[in-house]
This record gives C-alpha cells, sequence and structure tokens, in this order.
C-alpha cells in the first residue's frame, strides 16, 4: 500500500496531477501498478484522510485530486536524525542533483520547463508560509530529478529526500523572513534559467550556490559547521 500511496504522492508533487484531475478507478489502477483493487482501495483511503482525494460515488463520481498540499507524514521520513547524518545527506544530494540538473538541462523539455516555472509561482504566491513554501520548493526539486530522465537517479534523489524529513522541513522553515525567502525563491529563477539554457558549466555554478542556501540553514539549525569541507570538484563543477 505504501508504494502506491508514493507513487500517486510523487505525481501530485512532480505537477503531474493536479487540483480536480481524475484518477483512474480502482481497477485502472491496480492493472496499471500490478497490485490488487483491495491494496489500491486501502492508499487511497490513506490519501482520502489525509485529504489529497475524495472519492465520489456511483458513475459519475471517480477519485478525484483535491489537495496539492501533501502532509509531510506522507512523503518524509519523520524519524529524527543526528546532525552528522543530515550533513551526510546533503554531501550525497551535491553530489548527485548537481549532475542530474545538467542532465536535466540536455533532455529537459518545455513540460518539464513548464511545471518548474508553475512550481517557482507557487513559491511567490506562498512565500509568507514556510510550510507551503516548503512544499513548492521540494515540488521544484522533483521535477527537476524527471526532467533529467533517468529514473534510476531520481529513485536516489527521492530517497535522500525523504530521509532527511523533518531535518529538511525545520531548516526550510526557521525564521523565514521576506528576503529569505526571496533570496530561496530567486535561486530556483537562476537555476531554472541555467537549466533551460542547457550549459552545463553554468548549471553547476548555480546549482553550487542553490544547494548551499540548505546546507547554510542546516547549520544554523544545528548551531554546527560541516565537518567536512566540500571538495573543489563539487562547488561549481563543470563538465
Amino acid at each position: 500500500m505504501d508504494a502506491v500511496v508514493e507513487q500517486i504522492v510523487d505525481l501530485i508533487n512532480a505537477g503531474r496531477l493536479e487540483v480536480d484531475e481524475l484518477l483512474p478507478g480502482e481497477r485502472g489502477l491496480a492493472a496499471a501498478m500490478d497490485v490488487s483493487r483491495g491494496t489500491i482501495r486501502d492508499a487511497v483511503e490513506q490519501l482520502s484522510q489525509a485529504k489529497v482525494v475524495a472519492v465520489s460515488p456511483g458513475p459519475s463520481g471517480g477519485i478525484q485530486v483535491v489537495s496539492i498540499w501533501v502532509p509531510d507524514a506522507l512523503t518524509l521520513d519523520q524519524t529524527p536524525i543526528a546532525a552528522d547524518r543530515v550533513f551526510e545527506l546533503l554531501e550525497a544530494r551535491r553530489v548527485i542533483e548537481m549532475r542530474v540538473a545538467q542532465l536535466a538541462g540536455l533532455r529537459g523539455t518545455d513540460g518539464d520547463f513548464r511545471i518548474m516555472a508553475e512550481t517557482i509561482q507557487l513559491q511567490r504566491e506562498n512565500a509568507h508560509d514556510g510550510e507551503r513554501l516548503s512544499k513548492a520548493n521540494a515540488r521544484f526539486h522533483r521535477q527537476l530529478w524527471r526532467a533529467g530522465a533517468n529514473e534510476e537517479l531520481e529513485l536516489s534523489m527521492r530517497s535522500i529526500y525523504r530521509r532527511l524529513g523533518g531535518a529538511f522541513e525545520t531548516a526550510l522553515q526557521r525564521d523565514v523572513d521576506a528576503h529569505d525567502a526571496g533570496v530561496g525563491i530567486d535561486l530556483h529563477d537562476e537555476t531554472l534559467d541555467a537549466i533551460r539554457r542547457g550549459d552545463s558549466e553554468q548549471i553547476a555554478l548555480v546549482m553550487d550556490r542553490h544547494l548551499a542556501y540548505l546546507e547554510t540553514r542546516c547549520e544554523a539549525v544545528h548551531g554546527r559547521a560541516r565537518i567536512r569541507q566540500v571538495p573543489a570538484f563539487l562547488i561549481g563543477a563543470g563538465d
């Protein structure tokens, strides 16, 4: 059941399912995901209780998306982790996501870029709501991974973000004023612009600053600097 919930939630977070959109029926979902109808029913019930979808009975009814704001309990590991582990995960993120962004510059489509732009607009609209701002930020990154068109790398990034869990959310939501929110949103704009132009070297330079935004916020949350210095080859690295 958790795998079914994750797949549906990921489609929502990646901008592939929007509010008011209907999902296939139980039979169609079961066939597409190769699971039993009972598993689909349980997953839909969990999403319904989280107020992400609503189910309407009858021939004209169906499973309808009613919110893009998915509760953290459905997407993130809420288990507290030590600071050392947080910084290890951030280092893994830096190693992988910078290259994924470069792949997105080579392989991304106009449709990918449109959805990424929509997530930036969501951030602007919710700049004074820390929870929604961080969720819109996560939607941008999920679409970035999808634009890279490598399923294994996308799965790796989803695992990293899920395991960062509460640490990720706390760092992004802590003491964010209008200026801080604006800086973060501008970094997303710069990142998308570089990816659209497909300039691998520029993507690496922008991603270095983009990734550092969360890293420095995590340092503030934990009251300490990262123990290990970021290697030179991970800072503004080109091809």
